[in-house]
């Protein structure tokens, strides 16, 4: 990439932090712009002001009577006095309206990345590019936007009041002009060049900050203290962790060393110049060639203008660094949709009942050329039980990203009512569907918001909720808890209870009974429950599902003889598909699964 297209790019993204800066708050956005020059104004008033006064006191000085003319003195004291608090009130609102519109700013970017979170494919969370790139727009922060705008502003200011101070040391003597470009220009280049140094380190060290992050959480969350107990994994994590953490380290220091070092000689040579300048000039008011004033006003300024410099330098390195990290977070904001969105779609008639037909259907997941779908072809007809059996990696939940349209076939299609499910509205298709995953969420809400979460924008949940537990089995056990439906569940929050795996699984089962969609479908939905319940559950199941159609996933096959048409999978493809009375008969992969788990139920009467 060539200079000049570098530079376009960042002001791009300067414009951009720019934009964002002023759709979050105009108001405090045009207050912390008015503060800020009024701080400019007051701070180059009091400089003004100094040099005046001290001219005076000069002049005054001089004179035979200089009792008698202490009143211009008092009168540049008092207008310096004046120029001084306004200079700090000034200051001091800068700085409020430039942290209350970093609030705003805040809010506004963590809106932007939780708005692209929820609309972002599935894809993208089920690959490295989710941790990588969310992780580093997390580690970037919603704060860096009213930073890099503070820091645009600050430097704005500094630069005005450089180039004030400037011209009034050109006014002493301008031979002391290129002082602020040693002093200054050097700390600049060393400052941005480590800078950038640090952001490539850091960008190629993502992968090992997480892992270090991954062992700490095994670690420290609940979630693994058990295991971690009783198989004595802590030492050994520990020493991982530690191992990973000292590379790092040692790393970054040896960065921050050779950058310290550079600073610290740059460093030396400004102060070298400031003084071999500062003794030129007084040796020249020692010849009479400038007043006391001047080199007074020398001393003021130019210590004054090396706080500026530094302060400079450090903004432009700060806005660099915060150039580069934003570019992370704007990596992720303008990720595009992997998973086709129609411009015309065709609506879906939800007063007819859905058939659901997957015909010569391939997928392999992005950035993989393997098939874990191969040439299925599957059908769910109107009220139709249908299973789906086979092995652990056969293929079963990806067909389920499938169906509801998580993912796209790579080949063939999946049609709704003869529609191909592309060309309708995906929003619209999901509501097709209410699923239950083998990983279903535990949220730390109610019970009545767990089980709400599957239908949130139905009207009558106070109905549906109570409804939607008792066919889940969960009504029972949740009439016992001390706050009913408002008992708030797990134990992230005070006053939190946890429930049993099974219980979570009847939660779970009724957020999937909530939505009034016409196809369900279950994952493993009694995995974690106990014979009775599972039972119970099947014994009316189209009752409880209200007639509708449903695909169950089950290893358990107790449960699979209920459907009325199984598919057997394997390898990503149908291997066998029929009832059960006609896949027993043909003593293929089902019959086999069916025996091996029916022997241990039979019982030798003789």
């Amino acid at each position: 990439m060539s200079i000049f297209r570098k530079l376009f790019t960042s002001f791009l993204a300067l414009v951009r932090i720019l934009s964002i800066s002023w759709k979050s708050t105009r108001k405090w956005t045009l207050l912390s712009t008015l503060f800020i020059g009024l701080e400019i104004v007051s701070g180059l008033a009091v400089l003004y002001l100094l040099k005046q006064m001290v001219d005076v006191v000069t002049s005054v000085l001089a004179e035979p009577e200089a009792t008698e003319n202490v009143g211009s003195v008092l009168y540049y004291v008092m207008l310096t006095g004046l120029g001084t608090l306004g200079y700090v009130i000034s200051r001091a609102l800068a700085g409020l309206a430039r942290e209350t519109q970093g609030m705003f700013v805040a809010d506004y970017v963590d809106n932007l990345v939780q708005e692209k979170a929820i609309i972002v494919d599935l894809a993208f969370y089920e690959s490295p590019l989710y941790h990588d790139t969310l992780d580093r727009a997390r580690q970037s922060g919603s704060q860096r936007p009213a930073q890099v705008a503070s820091n645009l502003m600050l430097l704005g200011k500094n630069a005005l009041m450089l180039a004030a101070v400037v011209i009034m040391i050109a006014t002493i003597n301008w031979r002391l002009l290129p002082i602020i470009l040693f002093a200054i220009v050097p700390a600049l280049i060393a400052r941005i060049y480590f800078t950038r140094i640090l952001y490539e380190w850091q960008r190629r060290r993502t992968q090992m900050e997480r892992r270090a992050g991954y062992l700490d959480f095994l670690m420290t969350s609940d979630i693994h203290a058990k295991e971690l107990r009783l198989n004595q994994l802590g030492d050994y994590l520990r020493t991982k962790y530690k191992g990973i953490r000292h590379n790092i380290r040692e790393e970054k220091l040896a960065i921050s060393r050779k950058r310290t070092t550079v600073e610290s000689i740059v460093a030396s040579v400004a102060s070298l110049i400031f003084f071999t300048s500062l003794g030129y000039l007084a040796w020249n008011t020692a010849q009479g060639e400038n007043s006391v004033g001047d080199l007074v006003l020398f001393l003021l300024i130019f210590q004054r203008a090396q706080a500026m410099g530094q302060e400079l330098v450090q903004q432009l390195s700060k806005l660099y660094e915060d150039h580069l990290y934003m570019g992370m977070l704007f990596e992720f904001i303008d990720m595009q949709h992997t998973v086709f969105r129609t411009t015309d779609p065709v609506a879906i008639d939800n007063g007819e009942k859905a058939a659901l037909k997957l015909e010569n259907v391939c997928f392999s997941y992005p950035g993989t050329d393997k098939e874990v779908i191969k040439n299925v072809n599957l059908e769910i007809k109107p009220g139709q039980i249908v299973a789906l059996v086979g092995a652990n990696g056969s293929g079963k939940t990806s067909l389920i990203k499938l169906m509801t349209r998580l993912y796209d076939p790579t080949k063939g299609s999946v049609k709704i009512n003869g529609i191909d499910a592309q060309d309708c509205d995906i929003d619209e298709y999901r509501e097709l569907f209410s699923v239950i995953f083998q990983d279903y969420s535990h949220y730390a809400e109610s019970v009545h918001e767990n089980i709400r979460f599957g239908h949130i924008n139905g009207s009558d949940a106070e109905q549906t909720v109570p409804w939607a537990a008792e066919n889940s089995g969960a009504a029972a056990f949740i009439d016992q808890l001390d706050d009913k439906y408002d008992t708030m569940l797990t134990r992230l929050f005070d006053n939190g209870k946890e429930l049993s795996v099974g219980q979570w699984q009847k939660i779970a089962l009724a957020r999937a009974f909530m939505l009034k969609s016409n196809i369900v479908i279950l994952d493993e939905p009694t995995s974690a429950m106990d014979p009775v319940a599972e039972s119970e559950l099947f014994e009316n199941f189209r009752e409880r599902i209200n007639h509708r159609s449903a695909l169950v996933i089950s290893h358990r096959l107790s449960t699979i003889r209920l459907a009325d048409y199984i598919y057997v999978m394997d390898g990503g493809e149908i291997k066998e598909a029929g009832t059960h009375e006609s896949l027993f008969e043909l003593g293929g992969i089902y019959h086999d699964l069916f025996s091996r788990q029916a022997k241990y139920y039979q019982h030798d009467l003789s």
